[in-house]
């Protein structure tokens, strides 16, 4: 079968196109994604620069080597800048303008006056391989992996045309001077055409794949975590706990949980503004993952009430960690609209070495210590095993 470069240009040129407004339908979900605007951008520009490409005679007409080429080079050069955006990298507007003008300055001095095919051909093909080898060097990095396999699919292809445009440089080497055209059907280069146009293919539904997954990551975590804080939320906190907890069963590390919760948190709500309490919640937040470990677990609650799990910790441990953070907190000043906030936090301690073996009986046992501080007056820290589930329970029926 005999493959025309030209038909297959237009086909590429469609695919671009195609590929740029469904781009731009899925990066329009969540203006957060950057790089999906330049991707979209990046797609239509080649697309319609390749179609132009298409009907080049020799020689070329002047609009169609000016437009085409400022095309493709600002269209390249912006898929290179959507990557480093999506990365968080800052973009290099460089990179389109000098692929722009280089491109322009090859094709319009090779095409229209010297008349050069093979140096035009040979320049072109070495801009079009170095953009896309540097394309695929920003996607080769250590991501999580829900995102891996896209950014390897998408470095995969774009190495592909990369491997393809050498290949045709090296063919263009072996090519005799009435053979060498862009559009030639010899030797390899309908191949690198038509091969080129399925990895732009790939290419384009793995950045779909990259703003996807993103998207669905970022569901996930708003699902597990707390909006007001950044914290792990009640339900986060729930299974972190029967994990950890069998975790403990297997290796017999000791387990401990701090129930904490913010004394009179109501006329702090109604003497400064519910916003001000807000602020309060954010501050011991943060200032609970300024003294907790990396491998601890804090979530809130709910409403003033906050919790951290320590594994490999037992009661006495906690108890330090719980007197710092109460005294902390208590030495804390929170500005607020000219006004100085205080507060205080009493805290509840339990672990797993007194028959809290199961989520529900742990967090049960730190929330009867918490009971216990707040009845003997507040910012205090109370362990479980100070008292006792039975002690607890009958001061509780006696309130």
């Amino acid at each position: 079968m005999q493959l025309d470069p030209r038909t297959i240009l237009i086909i590429w040129s469609a695919i671009n196109i195609l590929f740029a407004g469904v781009l731009a339908l899925v990066g329009s979900q969540s203006d957060s994604i950057r790089g999906a605007r330049h991707w979209a951008w990046g797609d239509l520009l080649v697309g319609i620069s390749f179609a132009l490409c298409s009907n080049v005679t020799n020689p070329p007409q002047f609009y169609i080597v000016f437009f085409a080429s400022l095309g493709i080079g600002i269209g390249l050069g912006l898929l290179f800048n959507g990557i480093q955006a999506f990365r968080g990298k800052p973009c290099s507007y460089w990179v389109p303008v000098f692929l722009a003008a280089t491109l322009f300055a090859n094709n319009f001095l090779f095409a229209s006056i010297e008349s050069e095919p093979r140096v035009r051909i040979f320049i072109n093909f070495l801009l079009f391989g170095g953009i896309h080898i540097a394309c695929a060097r920003a996607l080769i990095v250590k991501v999580e992996a829900p995102l891996r396999t896209a950014y390897w699919i998408a470095a995969g292809s774009f190495s592909l045309i990369a491997f393809l445009s050498l290949a045709r440089l090296s063919n263009l080497l072996f090519l005799g001077n009435d053979t060498v055209s862009m559009f030639s059907t010899k030797g390899v280069n309908p191949y690198v055409f038509f091969f080129a146009s399925m990895a732009q293919m790939s290419m384009s539904l793995a950045f779909m794949l990259l703003i996807n997954t993103t998207l669905a990551n970022r569901l996930i975590a708003l699902a597990a975590t707390d909006a007001l804080t950044g914290l792990m939320n009640r339900r986060s906190l729930d299974l972190e706990i029967t994990r950890q907890l069998a975790n403990q069963k297997r290796h017999g590390e000791c387990i401990s949980i701090m129930m904490i919760d913010v004394d009179h948190f109501k006329r702090i709500n109604d003497q400064y503004g519910h916003l001000a309490g807000d602020e309060v919640l954010r501050r011991l937040a943060h200032l609970m993952q300024s003294v907790v470990r990396t491998n601890d677990y804090i979530a809130r609650y709910g409403g003033e009430e906050f919790c951290i799990l320590l594994p490999g910790t037992n009661e006495s441990q906690a108890l330090i960690l719980a007197e710092r953070l109460r005294r902390l907190f208590n030495e804390l000043v929170i500005e607020w609209e000219g006004d100085i906030v205080r507060g205080s936090i009493s805290i509840g301690v339990a672990d797993t070495r007194h028959d809290a073996h199961e989520a529900h009986s742990l967090l049960s046992a730190a929330d009867l210590a918490l009971y216990m501080a707040k009845h003997q007056g507040r910012n205090r820290v109370i362990a479980f095993s100070a008292y006792g589930k039975h002690d607890i329970s009958v001061m509780a029926s006696r309130s």
